[in-house]
């Protein structure tokens, strides 16, 4: 193959694999918001991330998680909640040796 052919059969390869990749993000974005609840109770808050009632307490009275109030009813968005989980990560770098 020529240098001119190499490089079309790269960039089409490129511009496929782009495509594909971006497809089944989206699909995977789909899916999750479709199987995932708008809001969270907080027992459902608590399985999932293993905090306590009053973690929970502490988080919201420290307006740090969002929530809806309706009543004495307390639920908590789940979108807000997962950045909420994103934003806090640590990144373990492992050294070399």
């Amino acid at each position: 193959m020529s240098n001119l052919e190499e490089h079309i059969t790269q960039v089409i390869s490129e511009a496929v694999d782009n495509a594909v990749s971006k497809a089944l993000n989206d699909i995977k974005q789909t899916i999750s918001t479709a199987v995932t609840p708008p809001y969270l109770t907080k027992e459902k808050v608590m399985e999932l991330t293993g905090w306590s009632s009053r973690t929970i307490q502490h988080l919201r009275d420290s307006n740090q998680i969002d929530y809806v109030k309706h009543g004495r009813k307390i639920l908590y968005p789940t979108q807000p909640l997962y950045d909420f989980l994103d934003n806090h990560r640590l990144y373990n770098i492992r050294k070399e040796r």
